[in-house]
């Protein structure tokens, strides 16, 4: 064999590919997937995953008895069936049209995953047995990765040690980091594969979106890059720098803004308060003010709303702690925040009680105006107000002088928080909601529901979007399917604590309901969404090893081809690259096993533009495509993915080149395996065929 044959060989897909049952997709344009159903098994395929595009516009038209239907037909047929939730209007995550995580949104977009849920127990009370539902981890492409930076950043790091101790204490103090890894990311001497087991893949981002946590909502601040503080300053442009240190400050200063709020208000507050001579003077002597009294209790309740106010401060930053990853540094936090809580409610309860006692004695005195007996102990009253008033003001400026302590000294709270560690905090809490849904629904219906609750429960699979979406490297991945495991836990260990039953079930079916959420819980790899990232520069080997990474969470597998750094869904073979064989070569001893549901996805570009090449641009067909339409423009099926805000680029390293569903000879050009000649053209790799 030459080395020609060679190089082909080795760019076959592993014949496991070919041994099982290979499953398509329905087009999510179309709201009449009983028929999109249909057509795909007329054709021949054994299995079909149900989708739509949007939920409001399509899911939600579908009656039932349109899944009871595929189910049905499914099941006679030996059709494997799964379903792919909506794209467009369901973001696992729970963002709005403005970036923004708010708490209806996650009841909204509980709701919406119940429905498709419920959709999927629909089809598994007639199929027979569960249904695998697909879900995207989120389509948002808020994060920016670009490898030159990342590598940059990443020998910064080794190399400077005093940057990468502070680089470590903020992300220890920012809660992103355990004390062990900072320990050992602090060391004299630590290797590559050292420092990116110990860091977050999102810290080596060229830009991150940030949110602000107070309320339990979720505020889109913008994007923070380090480029953005660089300019003019050639000095500080030699520094190494990173999105962690950009987030470190920008919590710094939402800190200070908050405090310089509160300070304002307590200074106008405590000049009213304090001025104790008119304070005894309103109650005169002689002769009551009536005004002055009104006017004093106003002050006083404002001062009530005030302390409320800061209380909301201090439970945002109790809610902020939980996220907090070094046990012993959340803890600690816990008690000291928890002291200033009780600190500050048993405040506003004296407060409360003094606004009641001084109404009170306000109308017995204008009642008893003329008893001098009254009158006095009225004063003696007032007197003690004013102490315990003092003393109260006396205690809050204390306490506040010891919260801003605490917060800019001793812990950084982290209520600026990173797209990445928002989104997959936000989307395990709308999947647990779901559930609770679904089960609920399910309990109005039926009073035996849990007897049969894991053979319509479905199986949920989390699907990386593109690049800069949520979740689209292994290391945040593997967290997201780990919260939504334990949100889900939670959610099932309630029910089996109201139904005895339940439990022994799932215990006796599964051993326990960790392995249950274990099982049913997992990743879907779509190999040409991980293949989009080199775009920004990453190679064939660093996707490799993300595939590698990610493989032992794997229950679902969506192939199809990517050329031009896009999410072009070319069918298999057709946009021929060797990332992709490579890709399902990593996969090979998967791919065989029959729980792990491989989807055939052709659809994008070649579904919806393929057939005008035709049609209209016969100039195109011969002369192979480019990255230029006949009118000079570039097509938007090139587009670059960027976040918000960016800029359309076209990197040098992207070669836009002749790949064969625009060429002449498109079947010819097929790998062999896949019945072609073996002759190619130019592929995005630049290489050319004899």
């Amino acid at each position: 064999m030459d080395k020609e044959d060679k190089n082909e060989e080795d760019k076959k897909y592993p014949k496991e590919l070919y041994n099982r049952r290979i499953s398509t997709s329905t087009s999510p344009q179309n709201v009449n997937q009983l028929q999109e159903y249909l057509s795909k098994i007329s054709s021949g395929y054994p299995g079909v995953e149900i989708q739509t595009f949007s939920f409001s516009g399509q899911w939600a038209k579908i009656p039932r008895q349109i899944f009871e239907e595929i189910a049905r037909n499914a099941k006679i047929n030996n059709v494997e069936v799964t379903i792919h939730a909506p794209e467009q209007d369901f973001q696992l995550p729970a963002t709005d049209e403005r970036g923004n995580i708010r708490k209806d949104n996650i009841k909204q977009m509980a709701y919406k995953t119940s429905v498709i849920l419920e959709s999927a127990e629909i089809m598994a009370k007639t199929y027979g047995e569960p249904i695998k539902v697909n879900m995207h981890a989120g389509d948002l492409t808020l994060t920016e990765w670009d490898k030159d930076f990342e590598e940059k950043l990443k020998r910064d790091l080794l190399n400077n040690y005093e940057f990468r101790k502070s680089f470590a204490e903020k992300l220890y103090r920012l809660g992103y980091i355990t004390s062990e890894q900072y320990n050992i990311l602090t060391s004299n001497n630590i290797d590559m594969e050292t420092l990116e087991k110990n860091i977050p893949s999102w810290a080596f981002a060229k830009h991150e979106a940030a949110y602000i946590n107070l309320d339990g909502n979720y505020e889109y601040m913008g994007v923070v890059m380090p480029g953005r503080y660089l300019s003019g300053a050639v000095e500080r442009a030699r520094e190494p720098v990173s999105v962690v240190d950009e987030i470190y400050k920008e919590n710094e200063k939402v800190w200070m803004n908050i405090f310089n709020d509160i300070d304002k208000d307590f200074n106008a507050i405590k000049r009213n308060l304090l001025n104790n001579n008119y304070l005894i003077a309103y109650f005169g002597y002689s002769a009551i003010d009536r005004e002055r009294i009104g006017e004093f209790l106003y002050n006083l309740k404002r001062y009530r709303s005030f302390l409320e106010k800061v209380k909301e401060y201090i439970d945002a930053i109790e809610n902020n702690i939980n996220d907090i990853a070094d046990p012993d540094l959340r803890e600690a936090a816990r008690n000291k925040i928890s002291q200033y809580k009780q600190y500050f409610e048993d405040n506003l309860k004296r407060i409360e009680n003094y606004e009641y006692e001084i109404s009170k004695f306000a109308k017995e005195v204008v009642q008893n105006n003329d008893s001098p007996a009254y009158r006095n102990y009225f004063m003696n009253k007032m007197f003690d107000f004013v102490n315990d008033i003092n003393s109260s003001i006396t205690n809050t400026d204390y306490l506040l002088s010891q919260l801003k302590n605490t917060v800019f000294s001793e812990f950084p709270i982290p209520i600026v928080k990173p797209y990445q560690e928002v989104a997959i905090k936000t989307a395990p809490e709308v999947i647990a909601e779901g559930v609770r849904m679904l089960i609920e629904r399910e309990k109005d219906r039926n009073p035996e529901w849990y007897k049969d609750f894991d053979k319509y429960f479905s199986y949920i699979n989390i699907e990386e979007s593109y690049p800069g979406a949520p979740a689209t490297r292994p290391d945040i991945w593997k967290k997201l399917l780990n919260n939504i495991r334990e949100k889900v836990k939670e959610v099932i260990e309630e029910y089996m604590e109201k139904y005895p039953d339940f439990k022994n079930e799932i215990e006796k079916k599964y051993g326990s309901v960790d392995e249950f959420v274990k099982e049913r819980i997992g990743a879907t790899l779509d190999v040409g969404h991980i293949k989009m990232f080199e775009k920004y520069g990453y190679k064939k080997d660093d996707i490799l090893k993300w595939v590698e990474e990610i493989k032992p969470e794997i229950r679902h597998l969506h192939v199809h081809e990517a050329q031009a750094g896009e999410d072009t869904h070319l069918p298999l073979g057709m946009g021929w690259d060797d990332i992709i064989a490579s890709e399902l070569e990593k996969l090979r001893d998967i791919l065989e096993n029959k729980k792990v549901t491989i989807v055939h996805e052709p659809g994008g570009y070649y579904a919806n533009q393929f057939h005008r090449m035709y049609g209209n641009e016969y100039y195109n067909l011969l002369a192979g495509a480019g990255p230029y339409d006949i009118y000079g423009n570039i097509p938007t099926q090139f587009n670059t993915m960027l976040p918000y805000g960016g800029i359309q680029v076209i990197p040098e390293y992207i070669q836009y080149t002749r790949y064969s569903p625009y060429s002449v000879s498109i079947f010819s050009q097929l790998p062999i395996d896949l019945g072609g000649t073996g002759k190619k053209q130019e592929t995005f790799s630049g290489e050319k065929a004899d």
